[in-house]
């Protein structure tokens, strides 16, 4: 079964439609292990829908939650605000595709193609602009965060066809021109950052070891050998001074590494119906869903105790399809498979 539950996460990250034939196998799988919940725990709390604009295809649509709570996203070449319960706003139109956005208290910063432009929230003035390194494809799937005077950057080349592409992962320093790449053999979307520096799942280029990577401002890196990351990319968050993994290599579980150190310091079973995970201002919530055959009921956003495995509070969330990290519990739906009408909904506990 592991292999089957790995290509379901993989394939989110490539764009693929997941069968639901394999959503099945997870929905076994969760008959076989049992849901750990806690059936006391108040629920979480949804707030109103906001309709975000219709789509294709959402995993060409990017989203970002900036300090303040705003979230960003793109339609196209259109980059959008909603700010608390507000209707969308245009922020600006850039001349491609947008592939990722990450957002300051002040800055916003942009990629199309291989480049990198940083705008001044007041007056949307450009500041400053970067050219990331060249790859051998197209890059088809990218990210970038932004943290104090640092700009973290992972790119990758993935499509259906090609399978896993390892992707490259570079440190820009916001007052110079110049950019860094510190790997080219990361898990793409196995990445997240905060005030500590980024975090990411990584390899060897002979694919022999493989690790959890940590890496600060100053461009220092920290590796530390992690069995579990072989079977990556696994979904990642940081949450609570911990660096937590969804594993799916024998019975789904969670794994917490110190933020510190990359140490392990718990792994406990969940349901194998958890799919993502992310850090937010209620705690590390999980979505997940239960599947028998060809039905699924309804997607759940429910707080998720590393401690223990035990999820919390689930709140029924319709079309359900990402969950963005950030200061506020925020989630990305869409009303027909990966195409149609998306709508955000903010979680509170």
């Amino acid at each position: 079964m592991m292999t089957a539950l790995t290509t379901l996460r993989r394939g989110r990250l490539a764009g693929a439609i997941i069968p639901a034939l394999a959503l099945g196998i997870a929905g076994i799988i969760a008959a076989q292990s049992g849901a750990e919940a806690s059936p006391t725990a108040p629920a979480l709390h949804r707030g109103p829908k906001i309709g975000l604009g219709t789509t294709s295809n959402i995993t060409k649509n990017v989203f970002t939650e900036a300090p303040n709570g705003a979230v960003f996203y793109s339609r196209g070449s259109v980059v959008y605000v909603v700010a608390g319960n507000s209707k969308p706003k245009t922020v600006l139109h850039v001349g491609g595709a947008v592939l990722a956005i990450a957002a300051s208290a002040t800055d916003l910063f942009v990629q199309s193609g291989l480049t990198v432009t940083e705008y001044r929230k007041a007056n949307l003035s450009k500041v400053r602009r970067w050219t990331l390194p060249r790859q051998f494809a197209p890059v088809t799937m990218a990210g970038l965060f932004a943290e104090g005077s640092t700009l973290w950057s992972w790119i990758d080349t993935e499509t259906d066809s090609s399978g896993l592409e390892f992707a490259t992962i570079s440190r820009i320093a916001t007052a110079r021109t110049a950019v860094h790449v510190l790997t080219k053999f990361a898990y793409p979307d196995a990445v997240a950052a905060n005030s500590s520096g980024l975090y990411f799942e990584s390899t060897n280029g002979s694919q022999t070891r493989f690790f959890l990577g940590h890496a600060v401002s100053s461009g220092a890196v920290t590796y530390r050998q992690q069995s579990a990351v072989r079977f990556g990319p696994l979904p990642l968050a940081l949450a609570g001074g911990r660096v937590d993994l969804l594993t799916f290599a024998g019975p789904p579980g969670i794994n917490s590494y110190s933020g510190k150190t990359l140490v392990l310091l718990s792994s406990k079973r969940v349901s194998a119906t958890d799919t993502s995970i992310a850090g937010t201002g209620v705690g590390l919530v999980v979505l997940g869903q239960v599947c028998s055959g060809r039905k699924c009921s309804q997607p759940t956003v429910s707080k998720l105790n590393p401690a223990t495995g035990k999820t919390s509070g689930a709140a029924g969330v319709p079309g359900a399809f990402e969950l963005v990290a950030g200061p506020s519990a925020v989630v990305i739906e869409i009303n027909h498979g990966l195409r149609g009408t998306m709508t955000l909904q903010r979680i509170s506990s």
